[in-house]
């Protein structure tokens, strides 16, 4: 069995085993390594995860045919800012953000999501705001505006996760949110409703928790958490930073 379905089992002991043993074969299987910093998060082993999560940064950014095709990129450094964060090193986690909000802006990180790297901005947001960091809260604001204005020119109409962010500037309401939760795109093949049932999960997982971080900033943190139980209330969709972000919102009322 594939790790990624022991994962979604939650038969983490069993996941972990087979990855360890593939790392005694292999010490250098980067496949491994992302397996154990993918299956130690869901486990909540936030420490384990960041340190394998650093291993795949340090391998690629080493990586001299990478950095040949792919000039720019900055892949798993989302996961390493938040990993920081679920660490309770916020200062960190809130820098990292700001390099990679700032590196998009200034053409140095040009390996972004499809909508251009709205996930640094969202995420920034998210962490300013609980941190109470009205400086950083403006910064991120005023880079989710950039992003939205580039998308819209780019591509004519805003692709996901640009209404989160249109939310966040007051341009649309939490209704118009749910309206670009549910335009998927048409999905063809023998897994296309498995696919589309993942691809909603995942956009309903943003939507809860940025609807929650609307809130904070608004100072209801009641309908806040609420938020984020719907988020984490759905099945893990193992990429979504905002899955693993909600449970600890919510694990810490507990």
């Amino acid at each position: 069995m594939k790790f990624q379905e022991l994962i979604k089992s939650q038969q983490y002991s069993e996941a972990i085993a087979n990855l360890q043993r593939d790392l005694r074969r292999n010490p250098e299987d980067m496949a491994a390594v992302e397996g154990m910093a993918l299956v130690l998060r869901a486990k909540g082993d936030y420490e384990g995860s960041l340190s394998f999560f650093r291993r795949l940064v340090a391998q690629r950014a080493s990586d001299e045919t990478t950095k040949r095709l792919t000039p720019g990129s900055a892949a798993w450094q989302i996961h390493v800012a938040c990993l920081y964060w679920l660490c309770q090193n916020r200062a960190k986690a809130i820098d990292l953000m700001k390099d990679l909000a700032a590196g998009i802006l200034n053409g140095s990180i040009k390996y972004g999501d499809a909508a251009g790297g709205m996930s640094q901005g969202l995420l920034l947001y998210y962490m300013a705001v609980t941190s109470n960091l009205p400086a950083d809260v403006s910064f991120a604001l005023d880079y989710l505006k950039n992003r939205v204005k580039r998308n819209v020119s780019q591509f004519g109409r805003p692709n996901w996760p640009t209404p989160m962010a249109q939310y966040y500037l007051g341009e649309i309401s939490f209704d118009g949110v749910m309206e670009a939760v549910s335009c998927l795109p048409t999905l063809t093949g023998p897994q296309a409703a498995e696919k589309k049932e993942l691809s909603m999960r995942r956009r309903l997982c943003v939507a809860f928790f940025h609807g929650g971080v609307k809130f904070r900033a608004q100072g209801d943190e009641e309908n806040c958490l609420a938020r984020m139980k719907e988020c984490v209330a759905l099945e893990n969709p193992l990429i979504e930073q905002e899955w693993y972000l909600a449970r600890y919102e919510v694990g810490k009322q507990m």
